[in-house]
């Protein structure tokens, strides 16, 4: 019976192909020339026609587990074909991917239902149209009824793989290679988990690597790979609730296989995650024998005085043996590779069967001190911690001996760029810095703090208390509160806030704005949230793509024809969920920001190459994979080549005049009251007044004093102060 099917199903690809003219094949879809990939293009020639091709199911049609708030009903279905050409082997450009979406009569988004239907080994006919998502090529059917099963044949199988065709040790995509594989069915064998990534509460992916260090993305567009508390969403899941357990850092995989989905990044300038693989069945994860698992580390006291030993404990477990060996190892020297590593044996913790301990001694102030845990079990089989692939030249911890506590140069500082997780991760820690960015109107309305002696790894995003509204420019402060990291963006989100009554103004760090090594190699991570200032030595700085993407985000160069590589991104004009740039920057991508992604405060200018500066101040922000730079409003360009709207704002730090005679004054705005402070024992008065002259208030200053506006009408008012000597200073400010 089966073998008649097989004919029957050779028969009718005979026939439909010798329909040329109204069959398009999946490779024919799916292929790009060896030049346009050397180009970074990978887009099909087929792109946005609508079209009809023939191909074999790869997968149930079920399995698919992906939830869109875009679409009725609440999810995406979806299917991989194969190119009936292939006789069920994989091969050069032979799989698509079935988008089962379409639009409606009612420009309403729907499902294409018919796809929960297909099993794997169904002969489809497919007629939709062809488009891209992140570098993925995808076909839309034109409708519910434009998917048609035509036949059986055998469901394809994997094909095993080298995972270095697909991605480098970065996880970046290689185009040339790797791109005739999107959309197949692959294996890969012997591998390991580098790292795995909960997130949305419910969801999990994860690294691995092979022996050579290649990287791919292991996610979860299937049920295969659905959480025991993760809703499923497509109505036609063959289960009830997802079963998947996420993997450990170290597990070693036989085989594991899936579908290749491709997720753009390197040369095309995407922040995306390279090609990736998407299980679709539980017995896609092959576990090999795996070594013992290390957890649940700690240290003793997280930040070390030059007169303390330092306390390592960890929970280690060997899973399918026992635990033979384990040790630290440290050194103080940051450029020792991990084989000339001091030995300290690790002692099972008293009335416990798991935990084990090992003492680093002191070390003197300054004193950077790199470690990793080894374990070993009675298959000789070794694990890590940080983890890593050998203990040759592998990931390790440390810390720095501060007899003065923490700095935020600590907090940011890593010893390898590629790896950019604060070692003070999801610890409470107490650092002091200056505001460099402020809540306040007029500014970027996100708060930045930075060490004042710092010219790398001085700076860092502080969020999540209230307190942080009243903080102004110039302030110094210590903040208390949790180091997280944000999708590589180190933070601090702040449980208490110290106004310690210095200021300081922070000298921007001046970066090249075309440099390109920084930006490809991490080599701009030392400036993360440091205050720059992009220059063009000898030149203007120019725009070099005045719309990156819909996003708010342009570039900057030293010319306009610089690609992308020699460009830094510019970001205004977005505040949303997802973007926190400054709403004061007259200058953006796109005339939609005037009113939409937050109302602009400031008369918009559309970016074009025609524009220049002397050069772009703002703080450097990491997201998606790439810094940009977000000014705080157009103080921070510098020289632009068209006016701008007036940067003579009410001040959100000290005014320059009040600084030199040793003055400040705050709050800015003020509701009630406005208080002054001197340095140098100046005598005087302070009046206020309105924009027409008029003396609206007025108060003698002895050392320190305040000023009574609470009667005065909400609006902008100036504050003037002479002093004895006849010295004098004014600026603006707001009342509430």
């Amino acid at each position: 019976m089966k073998k008649q099917i097989l004919v029957l199903t050779l028969g009718l690809f005979s026939i439909l192909f010798t329909q040329a003219q109204t069959i398009v094949a999946v490779s024919d879809i799916q292929f790009v020339s060896a030049t346009d990939l050397a180009n970074c293009k990978d887009l099909s020639s087929y792109d946005g026609q609508t079209i009809t091709t023939v191909g074999v199911v790869m997968h149930d049609g079920g399995l698919t587990e992906v939830a869109s708030g875009s679409v009725n009903g609440g999810y995406r279905p979806g299917v991989h074909i194969l190119d009936t050409a292939a006789n069920g082997a994989m091969g050069s450009f032979g799989g698509l991917q079935i988008h089962g979406v379409y639009e409606d009569g009612a420009g309403q988004s729907q499902p294409v239902s018919t796809l929960n239907n297909l099993v794997a080994g169904m002969i489809v006919k497919v007629t939709g149209t062809v488009d891209a998502y992140q570098g993925e090529t995808q076909m839309y059917p034109s409708d519910n009824s434009s998917v048609t099963v035509i036949g059986t044949t055998t469901a394809p199988a994997a094909d095993t793989i080298n995972m270095g065709l697909l991605n480098d040790n970065t996880r970046t995509n290689k185009l040339q290679s790797g791109e005739e594989w999107e959309g197949s069915y692959v294996s890969f064998k012997n591998v390991t988990v580098v790292a795995v990534s909960t997130f949305g509460g419910n969801r999990v992916s994860f690294d691995i690597s092979d022996e050579n260090g290649n990287t791919i993305n292991v996610s979860d567009r299937f049920l295969a790979q659905k959480l025991a508390n993760r809703p499923l969403v497509n109505p036609s899941s063959p289960q009830t609730k997802g079963e998947f357990e996420a993997p450990i850092v170290g597990t070693k995989y036989e085989s594991i296989s899936g579908i290749i989905l491709h997720s753009e990044n390197g040369c095309t300038g995407a922040p995306g995650r390279g090609y990736e693989l998407n299980p679709f069945l539980a017995s896609h994860y092959k576990v090999g024998d795996t070594p013992p698992s290390i957890s649940e580390v700690t240290r003793t006291p997280l930040v070390p005085a030059s007169t303390d030993a330092v306390n390592i404990k960890a929970k280690i477990i060997d899973f399918n043996g026992t635990v033979a060996d384990q040790s630290i190892y440290y050194t103080t020297d940051v450029n020792a590779d991990n084989t000339a590593f001091t030995e300290v044996p690790m002692t099972l913790k008293s009335g416990t069967t798991d935990e084990f301990e090992g003492t680093i001694p002191a070390n003197t102030e300054g004193t950077i001190v790199k470690y990793y845990i080894k374990a070993t079990d009675n298959d000789d089989n070794h694990s890590y911690e940080p983890f890593t692939a050998s203990n040759t030249t592998g990931a390790t911890a440390f810390y720095t001996v501060r007899d003065n506590g923490l700095t935020i140069v600590d907090l940011q500082y890593v010893l390898d760029a590629t790896s950019d997780a604060s070692p003070y991760r999801n610890q409470e820690v107490t650092v002091k810095g200056y505001i460099t960015a402020s809540a306040k109107p007029y500014d970027l309305e996100d708060v930045y703090m930075q060490d004042k002696d710092a010219t790398e790894w001085g700076g860092i995003r502080l969020t999540g208390s209230a307190d942080l509204i009243s903080l102004y420019r110039t302030q110094e402060v210590e903040v208390t509160g949790t180091v997280q990291e944000s999708f590589g963006f180190t933070q601090l989100v702040v449980t208490s806030v110290t106004k310690t009554g210095n200021t300081a103004e922070i000298t921007p760090i001046e970066v090249p704005v075309s440099d390109s090594l920084g930006r490809l190699n991490r080599g701009l991570e030392k400036y993360e949230s440091m205050l720059v200032k992009m220059v063009n030595t000898g030149g203007k700085v120019k725009i070099s793509n005045p719309r990156l993407n819909p996003f708010g985000e342009w570039t900057v160069a030293s010319d306009t024809g610089a690609s992308f590589a020699n460009s830094t991104k510019v970001q205004t004009g977005v505040k949303n969920g997802n973007n926190n740039s400054s709403l004061w920057v007259s200058v953006v991508s796109d005339s939609a920001f005037e009113t939409t992604e937050g109302v602009m405060e400031v008369p918009l200018v559309v970016a074009t190459k025609e524009m220049d500066m002397d050069a772009i101040i703002g703080v450097l922000y990491y997201g998606f994979n790439q810094y940009a730079v977000k000014p705080r409003n157009n103080d921070d360009l510098v020289g632009f080549s068209v006016e701008l709207d007036t940067t003579d704002y009410p001040e959100i730090v000290s005014v320059q005049d009040f600084k030199a005679l040793g003055m400040r004054f705050y709050p800015n705005p003020v509701t009630s009251v406005i208080n002054v402070d001197v340095e140098n024992n100046a005598q005087g008065t302070c009046t206020v007044r309105s924009l027409d002259g008029r003396v609206v208030a007025e108060s003698v200053l002895l050392e320190n004093t305040t000023v009574d506006v609470s009667a005065l009408m909400s609006g902008l008012y100036i504050l003037e102060f002479t002093s004895k000597e006849g010295h004098k200073a004014s600026a603006k400010f707001v009342k509430l």
